[in-house]
């Protein structure tokens, strides 16, 4: 029961996160507000590990968004 509602508040989490930065699930005008797979499954996993262990939030805020190109650290 608690990994059902720790996935659903991640979802929920993902959709929020898209919003704030712009981004659409179905393609867009720009390649930019379009959030293509990979950025759904990084964000997605992100936002599952920091509901299950929310200190882990500290190392995502440090990495770069994801979609952002370069090197993740």
């Amino acid at each position: 029961m608690a990994d059902v509602i720790n996935e659903s508040v991640a979802l929920e989490l993902v959709k929020l996160i898209a919003r704030s930065e712009g981004r659409r699930f179905a393609p867009g005008r720009s390649a930019r507000s379009s959030a293509d797979r990979q950025w759904i499954l990084r964000t997605y996993a992100q936002c599952l590990q920091t509901i299950r262990r929310p200190a882990s939030v500290d190392k995502w805020l440090a990495a770069r968004p994801a979609g952002q190109g370069g090197r993740r650290r």
